[in-house]
């Protein structure tokens, strides 16, 4: 029960995390929107009008994921407790006590089952159930955000004749994911440093683009000072702006492919290396964001000798 519950917890804080840096996604691109309509009135109504389609649109989904999580979680408790109820009870309620701790009873064929027999028999049941809800549940996820994400990507990844490579979901996959593609070259920590100390050096062109998560407002210097702390020393989760900024470092153009939306480019002018790419996911694990590499698929023995 303590590995389930505690299960649970860490999937719920990977959903609160991930909905804290959709906001401060969200709060970047209305920044850039009231920047782009900052002089035409007509512009500015349609902006705010956009703002706060979109501020909507996000409060839903995240209302509704965490609606989602919760009863999820709600579900599992259920019948784990009747599973540990069957476990940790010596005796089934309404069975007669015998005085010999021994109760038998009659089995087609004749044979006699002890209480302890019958308790083990309702054990195996109550998980045999428990396992076919399961696979219930997965057959009900078969149309959910996360599979209907994987599929899209998985089609397009098909389309352009390129495979994926799994990164592992530690808050350094983004960094992991670029430090596969260069093939060795680099790595998580080198890559990590550089990136903060781009942003670092060029805050004027980074900071309107980073706001705090809880609040949405742009970050003051000392928690724009942290924040590049944290991309240096912590396995903190990466996203646009470390893009650009390791595009800008590796001086390499870096392509996200995601399942809506054109792909994610960052250092087009960067065309006499080899592109970089990345998926991108939205709900990949614990519905949070997740980065995979993507390479070129490998042609077989027989079709290089067609």
């Amino acid at each position: 029960m303590a590995d389930e519950t505690n299960g649970a917890l860490l999937i719920e804080e990977e959903l609160v995390a991930t909905h804290r840096r959709e906001k401060k996604e969200l709060q970047a691109c209305i920044q850039q929107l009231k920047k782009s309509a900052n002089k035409d009135k007509k512009k500015k109504k349609e902006a705010s009008d956009e703002i706060a389609r979109m501020e909507k649109d996000l409060q839903d989904k995240h209302t509704q994921e965490l609606a989602a999580l919760k009863t999820s979680q709600q579900e599992v408790n259920v019948v784990s407790n009747g599973v540990d109820s069957l476990t940790l009870t010596d005796e089934d309620p309404g069975e007669p006590e015998e005085v010999d701790g021994d109760i038998e009873c009659s089995q087609p064929g004749g044979k006699k089952l002890s209480k302890a027999e019958k308790r083990r028999q309702k054990k195996a049941e109550a998980i045999r159930e428990r396992e076919a809800r399961i696979k219930e549940e997965e057959a009900n996820n078969k149309y959910s955000a996360r599979n209907i994400e994987a599929e899209k990507l998985k089609l397009l990844l098909r389309e352009r004749k390129l495979k994926m490579h799994e990164i592992k979901p530690d808050g350094n996959c983004m960094y992991t994911a670029i430090a596969h593609q260069m093939e060795g070259n680099t790595t998580v920590p080198w890559l990590r440093l550089q990136a903060g100390q781009f942003i670092r050096q060029n805050n004027e062109a980074f900071a309107p683009f980073i706001t705090d998560p809880k609040t949405g407002e742009l970050l003051t210097l000392t928690q724009f000072a942290d924040y590049c702390f944290q991309i240096e020393n912590t396995p903190a989760w990466g996203g646009q702006p470390e893009l650009r900024a390791l595009s800008q470092v590796l001086q390499r153009k870096i392509e996200v492919l995601q399942a809506e939306g054109s792909p994610v480019i960052f250092g087009e002018e960067y065309t006499d290396k080899k592109t970089i790419l990345l998926a991108y996911y939205r709900h990949y694990y614990g519905l949070g964001e997740h980065y995979n590499s993507v390479t070129a698929l490998t042609p077989t023995a027989e079709e290089e000798s067609r």
